[in-house]
């Protein structure tokens, strides 16, 4: 998992230099004294995390935040203020900052929040059982039956093409579910083509539209296994990675 990018703001040489050595161990880090510098390196850095003190010369650290919010790209944000005041916390709460400290402030606790904003920002490992899952959630939606061996062996085939677009259906494919069942990839092929065909025949039309486009009045035509995997397995890349972003 790629280290989290940090970007400390602070116009405090000795504070900004201390916090970068104490979270340089989990963060890679960049810092600045300045808003304009801030900005500049909003957009050339791209920071996962940014710790900003609000009183920043050249540009401070409100109308910074503002900036960002127009920005389409948004790190994680902790601000820091040695005051506060309503209309402060009315426009930290609207830019949707994510935690506010007063300074002075220990320098371990400050870490520890950046660490915790790290793992917040950090997306969930996709492990091959969610895959599994989604496979079988998607055939099901299809109408397939999940007593068919060709259910199985979808839901092994589609999680694998999905990780290779490249490898040939027959001749890899094939082969390597049928080394997870023990059968000849014949078999595997044979009983994926039953599979399709059972659902196709049992098929809501409009469903399988949306997946096979066909013109308007005209039936899906069945698809072939190569056709059905690789639609299947774009759709599956599309759903993961939405499971993603969640």
């Amino acid at each position: 998992m790629d280290m989290p990018k940090l970007l400390i703001a602070d116009y405090n040489d000795e504070f900004r230099q201390a916090l970068a050595q104490a979270a340089g161990e989990s963060c890679i880090v960049r810092s600045c004294a300045t808003g304009v510098q801030a900005l500049e390196l909003m957009h050339a850095f791209r920071p996962d995390i940014l710790v900003l003190d609000l009183m920043l010369p050249e540009l401070d650290g409100l109308s910074l935040l503002h900036r960002v919010d127009q920005m389409e790209y948004k790190p994680a944000i902790l601000a820091l203020s040695y005051f506060t005041s309503p209309y402060v916390s009315d426009v930290l709460s609207r830019l949707e900052v994510d935690m506010i400290l007063a300074k002075p402030c220990k320098l371990e606790a400050l870490v520890e929040h950046i660490r915790d904003l790290a793992a917040r920002r950090q997306p969930e490992a996709i492990t091959h059982a969610d895959l599994r899952s989604a496979s079988a959630n998607l055939l099901l939606h299809m109408g397939f039956a999940a007593k068919l061996d060709g259910f199985g062996y979808l839901q092994e085939a589609l999680p694998i093409y999905a990780g290779d677009m490249t490898q040939a259906i027959t001749k890899e494919l094939y082969d390597a579910v049928g080394k997870i069942f023990n059968k000849h990839q014949k078999q595997v092929e044979r009983s994926i083509r039953h599979a399709i065909e059972i659902a196709w025949k049992k098929r809501d039309d409009e469903l399988w539209r949306e997946y096979f486009p066909t013109p308007p009045g005209m039936p899906v035509p069945k698809p072939t296994n190569g056709v059905f995997i690789s639609r299947m397995a774009t759709q599956l890349t599309w759903v993961m990675s939405n499971y993603r972003s969640a």
